[in-house]
């Protein structure tokens, strides 16, 4: 145990904060598609699969067997060797690249639902909220290249917000409960409504399943926080904890968003709220979050560049440059996050490119593999 680490209950903050951000907007129409009875309980089947994964990399994570590991790489190379762990570092990377057009999308419709501009008019060209949001996040990681351990007030106002961003899409729904027809069934496969709508076709169902590994994937944040833990054996605890809060919060969107508004229900919920206090509310607190991701994202990969072309470089230089170096390291990110965002313009189609390739990759394959590795060490040291 470090005494001078992170309580278990700042983790479990974290883990949540970190899973849910732009997540739950996606649950209605997940719930909707696959039966609001049904779908809760394939998704406790899908988090029961991860966390089961999750369990082989915590395990040799505590038990300090893989050498004093601080990161997914530096674990999985000490469970399953350099190859693998190359792959789960590659996967990180991946992710983040991935997720961080993701999250532009999320933050620039948030901010263009807020500002509820004229339709056809200069102002509601989606590009200049991809920019507003872009451009500030661009300038702030020339400034901020690391963080900070004192994580947790923001660990704290994240899930504070994050509650209140749910109870608010669920009464904003109730509070418009007419507006659309309650039609979806309650059961995958069934429905008149949901058949005749032609709603169980494959790619909404595979979609749908698909949002189950986006809305939970521990395995990118976990292996840091346990090396940062006071009491890393409580991982288990603090992990299976978040899965069922993040669940109950998931479950309950998603529930009354599909059980009331039924097959009309759109992808993402936040954008079909009527314009009022409360969805201009659900939208500014979308807008934090999932802008704070982006930017985490953003620093967080510029350093994986950095690494790779210039490891001796000193984040604490400030000099022309440094500066001009650090740029350079940041334009990948963004440029690809641009591009992108340009071409794939849909929030579900990255969603689903990032799920297909990185998240499911990384939250079953690789814990899988290192723990079949992991579980035939303790042979070959009796030996």
């Amino acid at each position: 145990p470090n005494g001078h680490g992170m309580p278990s209950h700042l983790t479990f903050f974290m883990q949540v904060s970190f899973n849910t951000a732009g997540s739950v907007i996606l649950m209605p129409w997940t719930f909707a598609t696959l039966g609001y009875v049904s779908g809760p309980l394939l998704m406790a089947l899908f988090f029961g699969v991860t966390l089961k994964a999750q369990s082989y990399l915590n395990r040799a994570a505590v038990d300090g067997r893989a050498g004093a590991a601080r990161t997914l790489k530096e674990l999985v190379t000490g469970m399953a060797g350099r190859r693998l762990g190359a792959a789960a570092a590659g996967l990180q990377a991946a992710n983040l690249l991935l997720v961080m057009p993701a999250e532009l999308d999320v933050t620039a419709t948030a901010l263009q639902y807020v500002v509820n501009a004229r339709p056809g008019s200069a102002a509601h060209c989606n590009i200049i909220y991809v920019l507003v949001v872009a451009v500030p996040a661009v300038l702030v990681t020339q400034v901020v290249r690391r963080f900070g351990h004192k994580t947790g007030a923001l660990a704290c106002t994240s899930f504070a917000l994050i509650v209140t961003k749910c109870a608010l899409i669920v009464y904003g729904i109730l509070r418009h409960a007419d507006l659309y027809a309650s039609d979806a069934a309650p059961v995958l496969g069934t429905g008149a409504a949901a058949l005749s709508a032609g709603t169980y076709t494959w790619p909404n169902l595979f979609s749908a399943l698909g949002n189950f590994l986006w809305v939970f994937a521990p395995v990118f944040l976990n292996t840091e926080l346990v090396a940062e833990m006071q009491k890393p054996h409580h991982v288990h605890c603090q992990l299976l904890m978040a899965c069922c809060c993040m669940f109950a919060l998931y479950a309950v969107v998603g529930i009354v968003g599909a059980r009331t508004w039924g097959l009309s229900v759109q992808d993402p919920i936040n954008l079909q709220l009527p314009y009022d206090w409360v969805g201009v509310t659900v939208n500014v607190l979308l807008l934090y979050s999932a802008w704070l991701d982006y930017l985490i994202s953003e620093i967080v990969f510029t350093g994986y560049v950095q690494e790779i072309f210039e490891p001796g470089f000193d984040k604490g230089d400030f000099s022309a440059g440094a500066c001009a170096r650090w740029f350079a390291y940041s334009m990948p990110a963004n440029t690809c996050a641009l591009v992108l965002i340009s071409t794939v313009p849909q929030l579900e189609t990255l969603v689903g490119v990032i799920v297909a390739t990185s998240v499911t990759l990384s939250s079953w394959t690789i814990p899988a593999l290192a723990g079949l590795h992991w579980g035939r060490r303790p042979v070959k040291d009796e030996e």
